[in-house]
């Protein structure tokens, strides 16, 4: 249980290396009600899952060292993409459906509709405030305030 929970503030980031400097907007959700929660939930996933992830990069030392250890040919293009509002463009709906029927191949009834329960629940707490506003947006989630991710 979260201890004096808070509701997430709205914090931004500028980003320097893009032209006009546009921000980012990014959700502290550390205190929230959900966060603790989000984090155990997190774990079961990791757990329960068998996701193939070997082409996901933790941080930029790890991408550093996976990169020194490429076999690199003239034929070889490295590629970057900048994804525009990818958290805000997460289907919810969609991601829940995934996420149920990948746990049903790996866990047992039970398990699933108990987790799915718990990420329907940290979903619909999807919320921030900015200068004493509560706001809480129409699609997707703010980047900050999943802490799910496996």
């Amino acid at each position: 249980m979260q201890q004096n929970p808070q509701s997430p503030t709205l914090k931004v980031q500028l980003k320097l290396y893009k032209p006009g400097n546009p921000i980012r907007p990014v959700v502290n959700n550390k205190l929230a009600p959900s966060y603790k929660i989000s984090k155990h939930i997190n774990n079961k996933l990791n757990a329960h899952l068998c996701l193939n992830n070997h082409c996901n990069v933790k941080n930029s030392i790890s991408l550093a060292e996976d990169l020194t250890k490429l076999k690199i040919n003239v034929n070889h293009k490295m590629m970057t993409y900048d994804i525009k509002d990818v958290y805000v463009n997460i289907p919810t709906e969609e991601s829940l459906m995934i996420t149920k029927s990948l746990l049903l191949k790996h866990s047992d009834a039970q398990v699933t509709k108990q987790i799915i329960t718990l990420l329907e629940i940290i979903l619909q707490q999807n919320y921030y405030s900015f200068e004493n506003i509560l706001y809480q947006p129409e699609k997707g989630v703010s980047m900050g305030s999943l802490s799910l991710i496996p």
